[in-house]
């Protein structure tokens, strides 16, 4: 078994890495905005007019894919690290683009996360333990609303992600990971690849293939993107992305090499070739302070 490195084309290093939580029930969006590798910034997105908010930076760690935000895209629950601080990971409830922690839990490790039900006052926690971190930590009390259980059982970042997106409408194919040596460009490959779908028009399907994971100086995941007819054709080839999905007006938006990008659907529907539109270039932005508005300290 090799690596097959010339399958999957490779991202600049230096790209910034993007990861993006769609609302189940409204146009909006939140944007995670990585690099340097242990800088983060949360952006939300309105997706009617394309317009980017930026939020507040975290100088740790989140884990984006163990992310989930509310249908109506008002609360967000992340989980984040941060070497050599008192706290060192946790999982949070906070209004976007703010990471002020409206409900906080910590446990032993990093592999935290979780998941809204129907609306926002449902929460099932992925956590190693039910510690709750000191009132200090957080805003305020935790709403009387929120209802929290926990996932059982608890569960890796692929799998939390995949059950999130499975939720969202996605078809998921698991495919075999096998283990690489050292030495190989990726720490291991997925064969044959984990295929997600999901429906467009008339048939067609938005495919993201997930094909390794580890990249050698790249992305934790390695994921190429296509357009696909209903006779399983190539109607459009995406290339490597960092995420793909469809919005509530069927146009295709997509993050790659720190640039958020949409390919309409009109531009498919005539079967000529269509290469998607920028959006924002989110490279060059640098860590700036951001004091938390009084309204992010509110519940919804």
């Amino acid at each position: 078994m090799n690596d097959k490195p010339a399958l999957w084309p490779t991202m600049r290093a230096n790209s910034a890495r993007l990861y993006v939580l769609v609302a189940r029930k409204a146009g909006r969006a939140v944007v995670f905005r990585r690099g340097p590798t242990k800088r983060t910034l949360v952006l939300t997105w309105d997706l009617r007019t394309d317009t980017l908010v930026p939020g507040q930076w975290l100088k740790g760690r989140i884990y984006e894919r163990r992310a989930d935000l509310s249908p109506d895209g008002e609360l967000l629950v992340y989980a984040a690290a941060k070497g050599g601080s008192e706290l060192t990971s946790w999982v949070a409830v906070s209004r976007p683009p703010y990471l002020t922690a409206l409900a906080l839990w910590t446990e032993a490790g990093m592999w935290g996360g979780g998941l809204f039900g129907k609306d926002w006052r449902s929460l099932q926690l992925n956590l190693l333990s039910w510690e709750v971190a000191d009132k200090d930590r957080s805003a305020g009390s935790v709403s009387s609303k929120l209802r929290v259980s926990r996932l059982h059982p608890y569960l890796d970042e692929l799998r939390l992600s995949l059950m999130r997106l499975q939720r969202e409408g996605w078809n998921v194919t698991l495919g075999e990971r096998k283990k690489l040596p050292r030495t190989a460009r990726y720490g291991y490959v997925f064969d044959p690849p984990i295929v997600q779908t999901k429906a467009l028009r008339a048939g067609w399907t938005l495919v993201v293939e997930m094909h390794a994971a580890n990249e050698s100086n790249g992305r934790l995941y390695v994921e190429t993107a296509s357009v696909r007819g209903a006779d399983g054709a190539i109607k459009a080839q995406l290339g490597r992305v960092d995420w793909a999905d469809i919005d509530l007006k069927g146009d295709i938006i997509l993050a790659r090499e720190g640039c958020l990008s949409r390919l309409k659907i009109s531009q498919l529907a005539n079967d000529a070739p269509s290469e998607p539109s920028l959006i924002a270039d989110l490279n060059d932005l640098s860590f700036r302070p951001l004091e938390t508005p009084a309204k992010a300290l509110r519940w919804p």
